[in-house]
């Protein structure tokens, strides 16, 4: 099934470098997406691609089925685009700048001014709107921001890495507004290299290293393969090592000081048998600790770490 974004075989040199090396993709209606990928691996570049700010040496990108490159203004009639950090001018209030750039989409005033209301209201700054924008701290900045990539309700949204820069407190604030944004029925791509974000807002990935498209899917898809740390009393037999080796859904095995290190493919309650089984063949297990899923994917997929 066509996605609601396609990325084809994409490339985008500079200076004879590829930032994005034939990279391909799908993002499925109704995802919560992440383009995933370490510093400088291509996301940015990709996504402004997606949005025309760029164009490809190669390759095709579409929406809704229309080729952003051949029709710009019907394929991103219905997305929503926050890249990078927009200027916002500071010394007008975040409702004016709204309206403003609600009539700059050809609404009437009347309806511009409705707009903004409606989307100061999704991301909670209908009692800060009259301030001038300079006096907003970041965490505001970035709602306004995004408030305007919400004029006309687009049904797709992409974003590049919204949550720069915030504080913990601010970030998940943003967090749930985009997830509440997800589950009334927008389509996001947001790029990001931190996991524990992902893994808290998005069901889908996309992971992109070194201008490639190395995995993409569902998050409990790619996470399948686990590595869990198994504590014992007393020492592992090579025996035991061996037999634990052979356990179906065992992809790999070795000895540390105080028990097992397993590379498994397989869900908690797989793994959850798996401890029985050693318990049942007489290994004393006193403590199962788990890797984070997607930190264990992300860096066997691209061989670095998520950070």
């Amino acid at each position: 099934m066509q996605g609601i974004l396609e990325v084809e075989d994409v490339v985008k040199t500079f200076r004879g470098h590829a930032a994005v090396d034939h990279a391909s993709f799908s993002v499925g209606k109704g995802s919560f997406t992440a383009l995933l990928g370490p510093n400088g691996s291509g996301k940015s570049t990709t996504l402004k691609m997606c949005t025309n700010l760029l164009q490809p040496d190669s390759g095709r990108i579409l929406i809704d089925g229309i080729d952003v490159f051949e029709d710009t203004v019907a394929a991103l009639s219905g997305a929503g685009c926050v890249i990078e950090t927009p200027v916002v001018y500071p010394d007008v209030s975040g409702r004016s700048y709204l309206e403003h750039l609600g009539r700059l989409s050809g609404m009437s005033s009347e309806t511009a001014s409705s707009e903004a209301e409606r989307v100061l209201g999704i991301v909670g700054m209908s009692d800060r709107c009259d301030r001038k924008v300079g006096s907003y701290s970041k965490g505001m900045r970035q709602r306004i921001v995004l408030a305007q990539s919400l004029i006309g309700d687009p049904s797709l949204m992409m974003m590049d890495e919204p949550t720069s820069g915030l504080d913990p407190q601010g970030s998940m604030e943003f967090g749930e507004i985009l997830r509440r944004l997800n589950r009334e029925g927008k389509t996001i791509l947001m790029s990001s290299h931190m996991l524990h974000e992902v893994e808290g807002l998005c069901d889908s990935v996309v992971v992109i290293d070194r201008g490639r498209t190395v995995a993409q899917g569902r998050i409990s898809d790619i996470t399948r393969l686990s590595r869990i740390t198994v504590s014992v009393v007393g020492e592992v037999s090579d025996a035991a090592l061996r037999s634990v080796s052979e356990m179906e859904d065992v992809l790999e095995a070795s000895k540390i000081d105080g028990g097992l290190t397993l590379r498994l493919d397989g869900g908690a309650d797989r793994q959850a048998e798996l401890v029985r089984d050693m318990v049942s063949m007489g290994l004393r297990v006193y403590a199962v600790r788990k890797e984070d899923p997607l930190e264990e994917a992300f860096m066997h997929i691209t061989g670095g770490d998520g950070e």
